[in-house]
């Protein structure tokens, strides 16, 4: 069995047409296309490339010659038996089942990290982020809403008070008790709604106060924000939507990528809203924290039912709100519900006035 190809001379760019053979087991022969013998080597001294798809196949023989070959098939022909022959890969690659294998459990690699790798990556990323990086990220996010879409606040002093008194009562039941703060906005284009920043502030619009009718129902909102702070769920989706720049900053240091990244969280934590176990999280907290005090869960159930009917009336959709894209309003009702506790408080003063 012979293959035909192009010897190129020894540590030489000079080729002719030629011919490799095997005239015994262990032996390749190189000969001219007249015959005259350029070479013949023990087949364990001479180098071959793996056959790769229709890539000529070469052969660097010990003296720096080197014989190439198109015609893969001979040349695998050639080197039966020898244990040079088709490589694993080549006959792989060759296969339509392991190639539909192959693209499958790419496929599935790539759908396991984005829904596995990159959460679990981006709460790592947030459970080590320092302190003073928690207050550069909250202070530019409130700096540009506060240039954008919020107002100064024209909430009256007793419900402020009120609010303050509220988050009192629930933060003692929060990871860092005496951490969380309140920021007062008003927001037209947002309406009713509440967001944790990272640093333990929590913004509340004046819009939402009209739709409060007890103690317990503040109580909650706050609590369910707080949740999002002790789980740093924000800084979490943040590092999901900039997940490499996050990375960077954080081994380097270099705060201007994260003042850069933080102009990201506004539409994470006012329009995009927190995945839905984000949500049942922070909506479990505030209900073992309403318990805890004990008030009724239901309380917060009966807020979100009325922000539902109010924000989005018989739309499909709603605007940007603390409802968001929040679980379906009913789903979280019913669950919050569900954790009352047999004996509970009734809803304390009205909040409106």
């Amino acid at each position: 069995m012979s293959v035909d190809g192009r010897y190129f001379f020894p540590h030489s760019a000079r080729f002719i047409a030629a011919r490799a053979s095997r005239p015994e087991k262990r032996v390749l022969r190189f000969e001219g296309a007249d015959g005259a013998m350029l070479g013949e080597f023990p087949v364990r001294r001479v180098r071959i490339s793996e056959r790769l798809g229709n890539i000529p196949r070469r052969f660097r023989l010990p003296d720096g010659a080197l014989f190439e070959t198109a015609d893969n098939d001979a040349a695998d022909e050639m080197l039966r038996g020898t244990g040079r022959g088709n490589s694993a890969v080549d006959r792989l690659e060759r296969s339509w089942r392991w190639v539909a294998l192959s693209a499958l459990l790419s496929l599935g690699a790539a759908y396991g990290f984005v829904q596995y790798g990159i959460p679990a990556l981006a709460y790592w990323l947030a459970m080590a982020t320092p302190v003073n990086v928690l207050d550069t990220v909250s202070k530019t996010t409130l700096q540009t809403m506060d240039h954008t879409f919020l107002k100064p606040s024209k909430l009256g002093q007793p419900q402020r008070i009120r609010a303050v008194v509220a988050l009192s009562k629930v933060s003692v039941h929060g990871r860092r008790p005496g951490s969380y703060d309140l920021v007062f906005r008003d927001a037209p284009a947002v309406g009713p709604n509440a967001f944790a920043l990272p640093d333990g502030e929590i913004v509340v619009t004046d819009q939402l106060f009209p739709l409060i009718q007890s103690d317990a129902e503040l109580e909650g909102v706050l609590a369910h924000e707080m949740s999002h702070v002790d789980h740093r769920h924000g800084l979490q989706g943040l590092y999901q939507a900039s997940l490499v720049p996050a990375a960077i900053a954080l081994v380097t240091g270099d705060l201007s990528q994260i003042a850069q990244m933080a102009t990201i969280l506004p539409g994470i934590l006012v329009e995009a809203g927190y995945s839905r176990s984000f949500e049942q999280q922070a909506d479990d907290d505030a209900a073992a924290a309403l318990n805890a005090n004990g008030e009724d869960p239901a309380a917060l159930a009966h807020l979100l039912a009325r922000m539902d009917e109010k924000v989005c009336g018989k739309k499909s959709s709603c605007p940007p709100s603390w409802l968001g894209s929040h679980p379906a309003t009913a789903e979280r009702v019913q669950r919050l519900i569900s954790e009352r506790k047999p004996a509970s408080k009734a809803p304390q003063g009205d909040l409106r006035k």
